[in-house]
């Protein structure tokens, strides 16, 4: 996604009837985790103090902890203070103590933001990319995500040409400092 669409999407997400909605967009763009592991994240999962989350149950079965950004703080903190204290999940449902099913918000919200072709799990594509184009190594994106090989790691990341320029221009400088080549 680009710059503009993410922001699209934030604001969308910011205006839905869905209390979560905006909280889940911006936690699965800044940490890369997926819906999943999202919706099943637990009140007693989450290391204020420390700003970290530690996902339990994850699609490989390796539990991981995911750093969590000061503007999901907040939000998270928000959300704490409104929070049903019977309920341990963090996104739970109104009615019942399951998972919230967040398809008919996200579906509005992508339409308000005027997005097409997006699925809740391009989020994490989005967060591999942005996270490799700022210099983020293939470990830690691993890390981060969870990904236990490398090639199933490189199918999140969408690099091209303007974003590996830099490191042309960067070897450009270098190897031509002197003027006389």
């Amino acid at each position: 996604m680009t710059e503009e669409e993410i922001s699209r999407l934030l604001i969308a997400s910011k205006e839905s009837r869905s209390p979560y909605l905006y909280c889940i967009v911006l936690l699965s763009l800044t940490t890369g985790a997926r819906q999943g592991e999202m919706l099943n994240l637990e009140w007693k999962h989450i290391d204020f103090a420390n700003k970290l989350a530690f996902i339990k149950e994850t699609k490989n079965g390796h539990p991981r902890s995911i750093a969590l950004c000061d503007p999901v703080i907040q939000e998270l903190h928000r959300l704490h203070e409104v929070r049903n204290p019977q309920k341990p999940l963090v996104f739970a449902s109104k009615t019942a103590f399951g998972r919230i099913d967040i398809k008919k918000a996200w579906q509005h919200a992508l339409k308000r933001a005027q997005i097409t072709n997006c699925r809740a799990h391009d989020m994490r594509h989005t967060f591999c990319t942005y996270a490799a184009a700022m210099g983020a190594s293939n470990l830690q994106l691993q890390t981060a995500t969870g990904h236990r090989t490398l090639s199933m790691l490189l199918h999140y990341t969408h690099m091209d040409a303007a974003v590996t320029k830099q490191f042309s221009n960067q070897i450009a400088d270098q190897i031509l400092k002197d003027d006389s080549l």
